[in-house]
């Protein structure tokens, strides 16, 4: 019984990664309001997406361990940036080091995914798993561009609350557009149209290879018979 649960697993990679990454995403809206618990909450789940993302990516041994320790240190330098030093500096190193470490996770990601010869629902889960995480990357670069410029976004009333940035960069990569929260310096008008450019590539290629892939599928399929 046990052999076959750690097949199911192997089989769908992508199912605990989407898992805990949509839990993520709702645990921040749960706790926007609780800085120390939405710090300790999204830790915890970001720990656990990148290790089961290495799993995935079958790193070896020192890539692993050196994630593992960058993902500590820039959350200690996180925490102690937000709630100890309160030191604006740290916070910036502290977001550049995730930017870059999602980063190439992402482009690992993308190059694993669409290397896949059979589409199977697991295929498609991975496909969601990385729009998701592209979402939070820009999140990630829109924050670092409002630390350097807080005159980069108007928000509503001039005030940015805990998740708008977020909000701006799915609304925004899916060409949402509500207006609500404008990009006004030009490395934020810039980046805001990259991320739109590359949301609606990523789901159109995405999906055009599915579709293809299926469709091939079938068609052996049908030969075979």
């Amino acid at each position: 019984m046990d052999k076959e649960r750690i097949e199911r697993v192997v089989e769908n990679k992508y199912s605990l990664l989407l898992f805990f990454l949509v839990t993520l995403l709702l645990a921040s809206l749960v706790t926007v309001h609780h800085n120390v618990l939405h710090f300790t909450v999204g830790s915890l789940f970001a720990i656990v997406v990148f290790i089961i993302m290495l799993k995935i990516l079958k790193a070896s041994r020192i890539l692993f361990a050196a994630y593992i320790v960058l993902s500590f240190v820039a959350l200690l330098l996180h925490y102690l940036a937000v709630f100890a030093i309160r030191s604006k500096s740290l916070v910036i190193v502290a977001l550049i080091v995730y930017i870059v470490m999602i980063g190439i996770l992402i482009m690992f990601m993308i190059r694993r995914i669409f290397s896949e010869k059979l589409v199977t629902g697991d295929t498609i889960k991975g496909g969601i798993s990385v729009y998701i995480m592209m979402g939070t990357w820009w999140q990630m670069v829109y924050q670092l561009l409002w630390l350097h410029d807080p005159g980069s976004f108007l928000f509503p009333g001039n005030v940015l609350l805990e998740g708008d940035l977020l909000y701006y960069s799915f609304s925004t990569m899916t060409c949402l557009g509500f207006g609500d929260i404008l990009p006004r310096s030009y490395p934020a008008k810039m980046c805001s149209m990259i991320q739109a450019l590359v949301g609606q590539l990523y789901v159109a290629v995405f999906v055009a290879r599915l579709v293809g892939l299926h469709v091939a599928g079938h068609s052996r399929k049908h030969e075979k018979r």
